[in-house]
């Protein structure tokens, strides 16, 4: 345990430049005109440059972004409004464009007065990255969760199972639009066999589901209604009135063939 004669002098050994050198993100000070008045090692390593060639020059002549010298410049708001600012943006520094994370701040003196700003920087480029991965994994999902099957000419089938939210509803209207203008169908089938349960807001989707495909002239077909799903749209108060529904999919398999001047054998 450190005695109090020992304790001051560990401190000594650290300024707050010397604690500020050693964050791994750029922090940076400048005064009401926005002159720089201090940039840690990451800032000038991101710039470039030494210190003593930064000191004194303009902040958004150095790094600039897209809210640099504008009545968007997230420290300019926070030396006129005394707040605290949390944003994402890109930056360019010494010819480099990458995403950042910040905090602009307004800076004080003793008495509380606002001299100039700070602004704490944080490149996030693995993170932007790993979300990039992570939307892509997920469009990926939510597309082999969603897929639209060619069944005949002119007839597609969308099989649906699990949970319908309002991010897969979505995914499913586009998918199966998309199916009806790439195949010409003149018949697609909306299968919610698999589709747990049927509340007032996915039957809602699927009438919009409905609708969209008779705007590009298919004629849609819900299959796999049960007795239990029927009753519970019908004590909901759900129109599907002018829709056509069958119980099993093989039924709406042979309406479709139906439409279509086929006959299945």
């Amino acid at each position: 345990m450190k005695t109090e004669t020992e304790i001051p002098a560990v401190m000594d050994n650290f300024s707050n430049k010397n604690v500020l050198d050693q964050l791994p993100c750029m922090v940076m000070a400048v005064d009401l005109d926005f002159n720089i008045l201090s940039l840690n090692a990451v800032g000038c390593r991101w710039l470039g440059e030494d210190f003593e060639n930064i000191e004194g020059k303009k902040c958004y002549d150095l790094v600039r972004s897209p809210h640099c010298n504008t009545n968007n410049c997230r420290v300019k708001q926070a030396m006129e409004n005394g707040r605290v600012y949390v944003w994402r943006n890109e930056i360019t520094a010494a010819g480099k464009t990458f995403p950042v994370e910040y905090t602009a701040a307004p800076l004080k003196d003793k008495e509380g007065n606002i001299i100039g700003g700070v602004e704490y920087v944080i490149d996030i480029s693995d993170r932007v990255k790993i979300e990039a991965e992570v939307r892509a994994h997920s469009r990926t999902i939510m597309e082999l969760s969603t897929p639209v099957i060619k069944l005949w000419d002119g007839i597609v089938i969308l099989p649906l199972v699990g949970v319908i939210d309002t991010m897969r509803a979505q995914q499913i209207i586009e998918n199966l639009l998309s199916s009806i203008v790439e195949n010409e169908a003149a018949v697609a089938i909306l299968d919610v066999t698999g589709v747990p349960m049927i509340d007032t807001s996915v039957a809602q989707h699927i009438l919009k589901t409905v609708s969209a495909g008779k705007m590009l002239g298919a004629e849609v077909i819900i299959t796999g209604f049960s007795p239990n799903v029927a009753q519970t749209i019908v004590t909901l108060g759900v129109d599907m009135s002018g829709i056509i529904t069958t119980g099993s999919l093989r039924d709406g398999v042979s309406k479709a063939f139906a439409i279509v001047g086929k006959k299945m054998v």
